[in-house]
């Protein structure tokens, strides 16, 4: 909480700014194809609010991270998360091959590394 109280200045435009760039997309993906699937323009909308609400980063200041950063993360949490939930596999192999072992952090260190100096060169702390 205290770290929402400390970047009140920020969050409220964020949300703001944030959410119409995400409508704005998933009104011209209805327009262009008539549907859109929510599931990266809304992933993108938390990462790029959490990054600038939480870190204090713009990620204007790198394309890289602003264009794969919400993906990078993913990884990362999907390998964090792979050997405790279920996937709906034969019993047995699911248990055998994806929840009996963790697994190497190696498989996202490259994406952990970026986003780790990202943040390292980019966020400030906010609200002092």
């Amino acid at each position: 909480m205290d770290i929402l109280k400390r970047s009140s200045k920020t969050w409220v435009p964020e949300l703001t700014a944030n959410l119409s760039t995400f409508w704005d997309t998933i009104e011209a993906d209805v327009s262009k194809d008539g549907s859109a699937s929510y599931l990266i323009p809304l992933q993108k909308f938390i990462f790029k609010f959490l990054t600038k609400c939480l870190v204090g980063a713009d990620l204007a200041s790198s394309p890289k991270i602003a264009k794969s950063g919400y993906a990078m993360l993913d990884r990362w949490l999907a390998l964090q998360l792979l050997p405790t939930v279920k996937i709906g596999v034969l019993q047995p192999l699911e248990e055998i091959f994806l929840h009996s072992f963790a697994y190497p952090s190696f498989l996202v260190s490259g994406d952990y590394n970026q986003l780790y100096q990202f943040i390292e060169e980019h966020g400030k702390l906010l609200g002092t």
